[in-house]
């Protein structure tokens, strides 16, 4: 009986300590000290098996106020979904949590042009942690929430090629700075009843109002606590069912406009307000696939082009091979022409560079050719006998 009673006891006790892991009990505390003399406090989650030999996204989620970093992360699962063990299998990265170290992040208002001390902080803790870990630099992602929202507009305004991708929510940035802003991909999150949306609504018709294409989606909000969440997933209930009830766009063509590249999207809660928009965008379940899909300089990584738009179906029997490494483009094919265009589109599907090459017809040519004044990113690559004649299509990611 003895024994009984201690295998019981060892048990509830096992258990209560399971049950009492924290996401902030996985992660590192950090103290960074900046050149200008600022320290930075912040949460590190390392991912699992780390190798040094393999490069690893960075998601730095930034607090909101009046709050601490460690009680959002464990109390509003503001390291969610990076830390879900989903995630983390699909796609293995870093997570950077810090605690802001003035009152704010930056953004608040009407931008200043200088970057605050609390976002240099954060670049330069960032820069600190490259000479630590193996960092993949293209695929760095941001985010926040209120506070920590603002903070988001604001690095992607002073640092519009240092982004991958960026996920504020519940705030909104200076319009005025649109174009420096929409050089990074942007997934905004709001809730309807936070002031009628109106951060989501400005910041999305200023993007619509310089020519950027906008998906706007809204969605009936269904949960707004964490415990309203962990009940209804006790229930069975699909996160995509919690998240997109009665979408619209629906969850499956929102999904089909991630795959296809959707590089701006707006998602309203309806029904939601400023807190409980945070608790959904941070369970979104398409939210890691479409920020881990982003390149630094406005790529995409899995975007599929339609073959028949914009010129890109392929046409003939010519062969050859298109390679890329760094910023050179590598052709190998045997010519059936004496006149070959190289051409290379972006995936608006505008054309970015043009050569004519010279060759001989049924000879083979190999060449390289320099890409360093293109941006970062997915691009179609064409290769074709004259202007009109057979050709072959590839897809290439220029990373440099």
């Amino acid at each position: 009986m003895k024994i009984v009673t201690f295998f019981l006891l060892f048990s509830f006790i096992s258990l209560s300590s399971a049950q009492q892991t924290r996401d902030s009990d996985l992660m590192k505390n950090v103290s960074y000290r900046t050149s200008f003399g600022v320290t930075l406090n912040y949460l590190l989650f390392v991912p699992k098996n780390y190798d040094e030999s393999q490069k690893y996204p960075l998601v730095v989620t930034l607090h909101g106020s009046g709050d601490s970093n460690i009680n959002q992360v464990n109390n509003n699962d503001q390291a969610h979904p990076w830390i879900e063990d989903s995630v983390q299998a699909r796609w293995p990265h870093f997570i950077m949590a810090p605690q802001c170290p003035s009152v704010t992040w930056g953004g608040m208002g009407k931008s200043t042009g200088q970057i605050s001390e609390a976002a240099k902080a954060v670049l330069e803790a960032i820069e600190d942690l490259k000479d630590k870990y193996s960092l993949d630099t293209n695929r760095f992602i941001i985010g926040g929430f209120s506070l920590g929202g603002s903070g988001t507009y604001h690095q992607i305004e002073m640092k519009p090629d240092y982004w991958a991708a960026a996920v504020p929510c519940s705030a909104g940035g200076d319009t005025l700075k649109i174009e420096l802003i929409a050089q990074t991909p942007i997934w905004h999150h709001h809730g309807s009843n936070d002031m009628d949306g109106a951060a989501l609504k400005r910041m999305s018709a200023a993007l619509e109002n310089h020519g950027y294409p906008v998906l706007r989606v809204t969605s009936d909000q269904v949960v707004s606590s964490p415990a309203g969440w962990l009940n209804e997933i006790q229930k069975g209930t699909e996160p995509e069912d919690i998240i997109y009830k009665n979408a619209n766009p629906s969850y499956d063509s929102l999904n089909r406009a991630i795959e296809s590249g959707a590089k701006y999207i707006f998602l309203m809660f309806n029904g939601g307000d400023h807190e409980s928009a945070r608790l959904n965008a941070n369970h979104n379940p398409l939210l890691a696939k479409w920020a881990f899909s982003k390149v630094r300089g406005g790529g995409t990584t899995n975007a599929s082009v339609n073959p028949w738009k914009k010129g890109f179906e392929s046409r003939g029997a010519f062969s050859g091979s298109v390679k890329s490494s760094n910023s050179t483009l590598k052709i190998d094919f045997t010519a059936q022409s004496n006149q070959v265009y190289l051409k290379m589109y972006n995936l608006k599907g505008n054309l970015a560079k043009k050569i004519r090459l010279t060759t001989s017809a049924g000879t083979n040519y190999s060449n390289s050719f320099d890409l360093s004044e293109l941006t970062n990113g997915y691009y179609v690559v064409k290769l074709g006998a004259g202007e009109d004649g057979a050709f072959h299509t590839t897809k290439i990611l220029l990373t440099k």
